[in-house]
């Protein structure tokens, strides 16, 4: 007797909606609600139907994207080209917001694999074994979206970071920068590891002494960015320049800046990455490194729908183009 979405309801002593926001990640659900109803479908093996037709369905226009969840970022971008390009092909999209750690991912890598989708984007992450256990459990394709893979069987679409930091560095150095500070995000995803390396190279490429004590690691946020500042200032050097991770980065970075009394760019030129809404909001506007996020997302779901239908994918790590887009911040 095939179990369905009533039955789940009936066990998790909630209602037929809940469960749909749960299994949609549609609207926000109580942890322990959510975990009881989690529970109900992993004790039955329930794969719903989420096409339409019986519970149980093979749901094959379902595609999984798992996400980090972020307000007003270039992750937005991506979403939005997923979900374009899926719908074009008559795909549905269901999505998993995540905090970024690996439990939360194996989690929806493992929910997906239940609900039976056909495919998933995993968007920002560093693959691990564990990840990649999963994703051969699920017998189904994955395409990584923004950031390199380094596993051949794991097609990716991504931009080259460390070209684009290489460039943006550069680019301060050519208008006479030396003590050129850094903002990055921690770790070694492409945000994190790749344009940290791409800062590196371009420094060491022009000669220039890389001080340690002017990079600081931060987290996403203007807050965070503010902070960071406030370290690199607190070290007692006053670099001429700061290239930052993302635009939010660069935005704490100015306030700060501002803050202290420092003119932009007279005093200190500040670069940005990603170039968000925010780069052209603020005074003076944020120079920062532009790609599209939502040809990344395009271009990662069209890949997964070639491997659905099983059709080659060449090449099977693809960049997108990126530039620099030059702004007052850098004078």
């Amino acid at each position: 007797m095939k179990v369905t979405i009533k039955d789940i309801a009936k066990m998790a002593d909630v209602s037929i909606s809940t469960v749909s926001r749960v299994v949609n990640n549609s609207k926000p659900v109580n942890d322990e609600v959510r975990k009881r109803v989690l529970d109900a479908i992993k004790q039955t093996n329930y794969r719903p139907d989420l096409t339409g037709g019986s519970a149980g369905g093979s749901n094959d226009n379902l595609i999984g994207v798992i996400i980090p969840q972020s307000n007003n970022t270039v992750l937005d971008d991506f979403n939005l080209g997923i979900r374009n390009l899926a719908e074009l092909y008559g795909y549905e999209v269901i999505v998993g917001l995540t905090d970024s750690s690996m439990e939360s991912e194996l989690h929806y890598l493992d929910l997906f694999r239940r609900l039976g989708t056909r495919g998933n984007i995993l968007v920002g992450s560093v693959p691990q074994q564990e990840h990649m256990e999963l994703i051969a459990a699920s017998s189904v394709p994955c395409v990584l979206a923004g950031q390199a893979s380094q596993i051949p069987s794991l097609p990716s679409v991504h931009l080259d970071n460390i070209t684009a930091s290489y460039e943006a560095v550069t680019y301060l150095i050519q208008k006479g920068h030396r003590s050129i500070a850094m903002i990055r995000a921690a770790g070694e995803s492409a945000v994190g590891g790749d344009r940290y390396r791409g800062y590196r190279q371009a420094l060491e490429d022009a000669g220039i002494h890389i001080d340690e004590s002017l990079v600081v690691e931060s987290g996403f946020s203007v807050e965070n960015g503010r902070l960071a500042m406030k370290n690199i200032l607190s070290s007692g050097q006053q670099p001429t320049a700061v290239f930052c991770s993302t635009d939010w980065m660069a935005v704490g970075a100015m306030n700060y800046l501002i803050d202290s009394g420092l003119r932009i760019p007279e005093d200190v030129a500040v670069f940005g990455f990603d170039n968000s809404y925010v780069a052209s909001l603020v005074r003076p506007k944020l120079s920062s490194v532009e790609y599209s996020g939502t040809e990344i997302g395009r271009t990662a779901t069209r890949t997964l729908i070639k491997l659905i239908k099983g059709e080659a994918v060449s090449p099977s790590h693809a960049n997108v183009a990126h530039h620099l887009k030059i702004r007052e911040s850098t004078g």
